[in-house]
C-alpha cells in the first residue's frame, strides 16, 4: 500500500496547473537519488536563451520536489512559470550515499499547453538524461547531466487546421551542490536542436535551493 507522502507526490501532476513554454533544460541534482521515504525540494531561477524565439532572454523560476522510492529509485516533479510540467524517475545504477562517483539514468515525461493567435498549442516531451557525480566530501558535489529530449507540438487552430512537429534537444548540465539538508546549486546548460529549420545553441543559467522536508 502507498504511504501518504508517496501518494502526495504521485498525484502532484494531477492537481497542479500546468504552465506553457519551451522545453526545460535545467537538472539541479546530483546522481545520487533521495533517500528512501525522504522529501526534497528545490526552488530556483535564472535566465534562458532559446535559439529562434525572441526576445533573446527569458526568466526562469522553477519549483520541484523529488520522493524516494527505493535505495536505488527515485521520482520528480517539476513546474515553471515559463515552460513544462515534468513527471520523471531516476534510478542509480552506480555509487551509493557514502560512494565519491555515481551515476545514474533516468525517463521523463512532460506536458504543456498554450494558446496565441488562434491557435492552441499541445507540447509533449519525452526526457533521457544521464547523471554523473563526484562527491569529495558530504557537502559537496560536482556533477554533469547529458540529456536528449523528443519534444512533439501540436497546433490546432480555431478554423479547424492542424499541424504537427517534432523537435530533437540534445546537450548538457554541469553544475556544484554546496551543502547538506539545505543545498546552495548552481549550472549551466548547453543544447542543440534538429531540424536544420530550427537549429541553434540554447543556454540557460540557473540557480537554486535544495531541502530535506521530512528527516
Amino acid at each position: 500500500m502507498l504511504n501518504g507522502n508517496f501518494k502526495l507526490v504521485f498525484f502532484m501532476p494531477f492537481i497542479i496547473p500546468i504552465f506553457a513554454g519551451c522545453a526545460s533544460f535545467s537538472t539541479m541534482q546530483t546522481a545520487r537519488v533521495t533517500e528512501k521515504g525522504k522529501i526534497d525540494f528545490i526552488v530556483d531561477g535564472g535566465s534562458a536563451y532559446y535559439a529562434n524565439m525572441p526576445p533573446d532572454r527569458y526568466p526562469v523560476s522553477e519549483l520541484g520536489l523529488r520522493y524516494g522510492i527505493t535505495d536505488h529509485l527515485d521520482m520528480g516533479y517539476k513546474i515553471s512559470i515559463t515552460n513544462i510540467s515534468i513527471l520523471d524517475f531516476k534510478y542509480q545504477f552506480w555509487g551509493d550515499k557514502k560512494s565519491k562517483f555515481a551515476g545514474s539514468i533516468g525517463l521523463g515525461g512532460g506536458i504543456a499547453m498554450g494558446a496565441a493567435d488562434g491557435t492552441v498549442a499541445f507540447i509533449y516531451d519525452t526526457m533521457l538524461p544521464f547523471y554523473f557525480s563526484y562527491h569529495p566530501n558530504d557537502w559537496l558535489s560536482l556533477y554533469c547531466s547529458p540529456k536528449y529530449i523528443l519534444q512533439k507540438i501540436d497546433n490546432k487552430s480555431y478554423d479547424g487546421q492542424y499541424e504537427s512537429t517534432l523537435t530533437h534537444y540534445y546537450g548538457a548540465s554541469a553544475g556544484i551542490r554546496m551543502g547538506k539538508r539545505v543545498a546552495f546549486l548552481a549550472e549551466y546548460s548547453l543544447f542543440g536542436n534538429y531540424p536544420a529549420e530550427r537549429a541553434g545553441l540554447n543556454s540557460q543559467i540557473t540557480c537554486g535551493l535544495a531541502f530535506c522536508f521530512y528527516k
